[in-house]
């Protein structure tokens, strides 16, 4: 008689323990046994950033500072993460070191003022594994399945090298995706090594022109039939 009781106590026990997460177990188990300690290759630039008020980790994220909205600062206003402190290129290798969920177990270990409610995936460079502090990707909390998340991931990591790519394009290109700008001619691949990927593209086929916009706005690129015509970035226009 006391049987349905117990497995209904079981159940939110289960449900406690998934936290925030929207993964269940079987594939949070299955993303880590694929992923865990592979090496895996930027594909866009990406700035490294204080890791909010976790003075252990750096933030790695293809958006400027300002663009973030990870972190609620109590006021309904995002918390800015810090000043970047370098660039990685599109072709940077990282080992994944762990992927975090946010369990209820694991929330209860992040620090105040971070992403505590996000997956993170934790990498580090092969060459330093052992001694600098870990990058973070922060993935979006609403990822349901394996396949959303491998697909999310790979907005930032591909397993094969782009270098040979990145070979192929001019100097003038190449030294301006490695500082996350643009230059007239880029092709829209180019534009996406440089700022990521847009949240929106406006296609029109008549005039085989494009229209990207990056969150908020600050972020802004115009393409013709023959690469990159027009942008703004950050309130400075360029042509």
């Amino acid at each position: 008689m006391r049987l349905r009781p117990l497995l209904a106590a079981l159940c939110l026990s289960l449900a406690a323990c998934a936290g925030n997460t929207l993964l269940p177990e079987p594939d949070r188990a299955e993303l880590q046994q694929q992923l865990d300690g592979h090496v895996r290759y930027l594909r866009v630039a990406c700035y490294v950033t204080p890791f909010f008020h976790d003075s252990g980790m750096l933030l790695l994220t293809d958006q400027a500072p300002d663009e973030l909205d990870l972190v609620d600062k109590g006021n309904g206003q995002p918390l800015n993460p810090g000043t970047p402190v370098r660039i990685l290129p599109p072709g940077t290798p990282l080992r994944i070191q762990e992927i975090s969920f946010p369990t209820a177990f694991e929330v209860t270990t992040r620090t105040l003022m971070t992403p505590k409610w996000n997956p993170w995936v934790l990498l580090k460079s092969p060459k330093d594994f052992h001694d600098d502090k870990p990058y973070v990707i922060v993935l979006h909390q609403d990822i349901r399945t394996r396949e959303e998340f491998l697909q999310t991931l790979g907005n930032y990591l591909a397993a094969d090298d782009p270098t040979p790519q990145l070979s192929a394009l001019s100097a003038t290109v190449r030294n301006a995706i490695a500082a996350k700008g643009v230059i007239a001619g880029m092709t829209p691949h180019d534009v996406e090594m440089a700022w990521g990927y847009p949240e929106q593209i406006h296609i029109d086929g008549p005039t085989r022109s494009q229209t990207w916009t990056w969150p908020y706005g600050k972020q802004k690129a115009w393409f013709s039939a023959d690469g990159l015509v027009r942008w703004e970035d950050h309130g400075r226009a360029g042509q």
